[in-house]
C-alpha cells in the first residue's frame, strides 16, 4: 500500500469519527422530543437501511462474508440500544467516556483475538485514551440500581472495537455498499422487534429541531460515517484506525458543552488534551501476528 492511500485512508477514518461523535449530541436531542433509547437506536439505522436495501443482492461466492457482515449488524443493534438506554439514564458524561473506551478495547481485541501484536507506540497511545477516560468517570455519581446499566454498556466499546479490527482487514473484499446494507439490516433485526415490544408511547419528535436531529443521527452520524470507515479502514493501520475513534470522544464533549450548555471541567480538558497527544503519536504500517508457540 502506498502512503498516499494510507494517508487517504486516515483521512476518511478521520472524517468519519468526528461524524461518529456527533451521535450522543443528536440522542440527546432526541430524548429532550421524549423519544426512548429504542426509538432513537432504531431511528440511528432505519433510515440508512432503507437507502442501502436496494445493494442487499449479493453473488454466491460472497455470501459467507455478507452473513459475517450481518452478524456484525446484530451484534451492533445490541450495543447501541445499551449505549441510548445508558446516556439516557446514566450522566451522559459516564456512559459517553464508557462508549468511547473502544479504541483501547480495539488494540486488545486485535492483540488477543487477531494475533496482530501492536507496537510500542499503540500500547502508548491506547494508555493514554484509558487515563484520558478515566479522568472522566465519577462512579459515586451512579445509584446501586444502575449497575447492571453501567456494565451493559460496555458491550457498545466491545462491539465497536471488534468492528474497527474485522471491517479493517475483512476476510474477503465486497462491495461497500453490499456491506453496509447487511450490516445495517442486522442492526434492524434487533431494533425493529425491540421498539414493537415496548410498544413505546411517543414515535415522532415534535418539533422541527427533534426532526432535524433524527435526520442528523441517521445519516450524518450513522450513514455518512459507515460508508467513509469502510472505505478508509482498509487503506490505513488497523492500529490508527482504532486510536483516531478516541476523537469521538473529543467531538461529543465539545458540542455537548457549546451547543446543550453542558460544562467542562478541568478533567475532562485535561482528557481532551490526552487524547489529542495519542492521535499525534506516529503508528507504524503494519505489526506481526503472534506466533503462538508449539506444544
Amino acid at each position: 500500500m502506498s502512503s498516499e492511500q494510507s494517508s487517504s485512508g486516515q483521512y476518511l477514518v478521520l472524517l468519519a469519527a468526528f461524524c461518529y461523535g456527533l451521535n450522543p449530541l443528536f440522542g440527546q436531542l432526541l430524548f429532550k422530543e421524549g423519544l426512548g433509547p429504542e426509538m432513537v437506536s432504531l431511528y440511528r439505522f432505519i433510515i440508512p437501511a432503507i437507502l442501502f436495501a436496494f445493494f442487499l443482492r449479493t453473488p454466491r461466492e460472497n455470501r459467507a462474508e455478507a452473513l459475517r457482515t450481518l452478524l456484525l449488524g446484530i451484534a451492533g443493534g445490541i450495543s447501541i440500544y445499551s449505549f441510548f438506554h445508558a446516556l439516557q439514564v446514566l450522566p451522559a458524561a459516564t456512559a459517553i467516556l464508557i462508549y468511547y473506551t473502544y479504541p483501547v478495547f480495539s488494540v486488545l481485541i486485535g492483540w488477543v483475538i487477531y494475533r496482530r501484536a501492536p507496537s510500542q507506540n499503540a500500547l502508548i497511545s491506547a494508555a493514554l485514551v484509558a487515563i484520558a477516560a478515566s479522568l472522566t468517570v465519577s462512579p459515586q455519581t451512579i445509584s446501586a440500581d444502575l449497575w447492571f446499566t453501567l456494565a451493559s454498556c460496555f458491550l457498545a466499546p466491545l462491539v465497536v472495537a471488534s468492528q474497527v479490527q474485522y471491517l479493517s482487514n475483512p476476510r474477503k473484499k465486497i462491495p461497500t455498499t453490499n456491506r453496509m446494507a447487511w450490516i445495517t439490516i442486522g442492526h434492524i433485526i434487533i431494533l425493529l422487534p425491540l421498539a414493537i415490544w415496548l410498544s413505546p408511547m411517543q414515535v415522532l419528535p415534535v418539533t422541527a429541531l427533534g426532526y432535524g436531529a433524527l435526520l442528523g443521527i441517521a445519516l450524518l452520524a450513522a450513514a455518512i460515517p459507515q460508508v467513509l470507515f469502510m472505505l478508509g479502514a482498509p487503506r490505513s493501520n488497523v492500529d490508527k484506525n482504532a486510536l483516531i475513534g478516541s476523537l469521538e470522544l473529543v467531538v461529543a464533549m465539545l458540542t455537548g458543552a457549546v451547543l446543550l450548555g453542558e460544562e467542562l471541567h478541568q478533567l475532562e480538558i485535561t482528557a481532551m488534551a490526552l487524547i489529542m497527544l495519542a492521535l499525534f503519536i506516529k503508528q507504524v504500517k503494519e505489526q506481526p501476528n503472534i506466533k503462538m508457540a508449539s506444544g
